[in-house]
């Protein structure tokens, strides 16, 4: 470690939320051994990282220029200048934030119950806000242009992650689309068997890397279906057999597990797409959502 890299070291705190944090939380599953360790220094020691070149990042991560450059493309920026921008917002964003987040992320046995209201509700706005940076817009026009041209729509998930889907596929069943969501995994199998060219496949898997997922969207991808997938990780196996990958995710804070938080942005995500559907469709979707009004009365006391 040169002098200079050592004079300009502090403790600073660490970076977690923001464009750079997401994109980080979606793209470090497919990062080589070398890249971790230039995304692990973003993390640890961001305004370090701010006001070195690219020279001593290299050096203090024990890696090459080439490597702290290759790091930032697999994030999705277009180099370390670019990844800068985006780190120098994020931390006046963050120091703005600083208390609030740091009492939130300490949540335990001795915060006051009445506090955790706010503190939780506040970490899930920022997931939520987290959620535009990692959305890639031409994969959502792709993933809307699919699904509203769907002849028929599976929707898939497992574990955290069915009852996002089970929800999904009842409210696009409210904009009149023809939408089913097996609960079971061999009732997953065996529909995306049937599916064709015409059809579309919806999986959302936080991991992108669940078993039972991925059988089923092999087989409806091997029929001709397009395959959309919601997950909070850009290099998965569930990435690499989509056609339209939407990735959308949430660090672990204390008790709430990664797959918690993402879930959130997951649904959100679903949120976006049934906005999507409907305006791309307003006509056969007001009619349909009157019908919805219409059944909702006649169960109603």
């Amino acid at each position: 470690m040169t002098t200079k890299t050592r004079a300009k070291t502090n403790g600073t705190s660490l970076l977690r939320t923001g464009e750079v944090a997401a994109r980080i939380q979606a793209g470090r599953a497919g990062l080589v051994p070398s890249a971790l360790k230039v995304v692990d220094l973003v993390t640890q020691e961001p305004s370090w990282v701010l006001t070195s070149s690219v020279s001593e990042v290299a050096d203090r991560a024990g890696t090459s220029e080439s490597t702290v450059i290759r790091a930032c493309q697999g994030l999705g920026f277009k180099g370390f200048h670019d990844l800068k921008l985006a780190l120098a917002s994020d931390l006046a964003t963050q120091e703005r934030e600083h208390d609030d987040l740091e009492r939130a992320e300490g949540i335990g046995p001795r915060t006051p119950r009445r506090d955790v209201p706010q503190l939780v509700l506040r970490n899930s706005a920022a997931v939520l806000q987290d959620v535009i940076r990692t959305l890639d817009l031409d994969a959502y026009e792709g993933a809307l242009e699919a699904l509203t041209a769907a002849r028929r729509i599976i929707v898939i998930g497992n574990g955290t992650s069915s009852a996002p889907a089970q929800d999904c596929a009842y409210r696009l069943t409210t904009l009149g689309l023809l939408v089913h969501a097996p609960s079971d995994t061999f009732g997953q199998h065996l529909t995306a068997r049937a599916l064709e060219d015409k059809d579309a496949v919806l999986a959302i898997s936080h991991t992108g890397a669940t078993k039972e997922t991925l059988v089923a969207v092999e087989a409806a991808r091997s029929g001709g279906a397009r395959v959309v997938a919601v997950t909070s990780h850009l290099r998965s196996p569930l990435a690499t057999h989509a056609h339209h990958v939407l990735v959308a995710g949430g660090p672990e804070l204390g008790f709430r597990q990664e797959a918690m938080t993402s879930r959130l942005a997951h649904l959100a995500v679903l949120d976006t797409l049934f906005v999507g559907i409907a305006l791309s469709r307003p006509k056969r979707s007001r009619e349909f959502l009157d019908v919805m009004a219409d059944v909702t009365a006649e169960h109603s006391l």
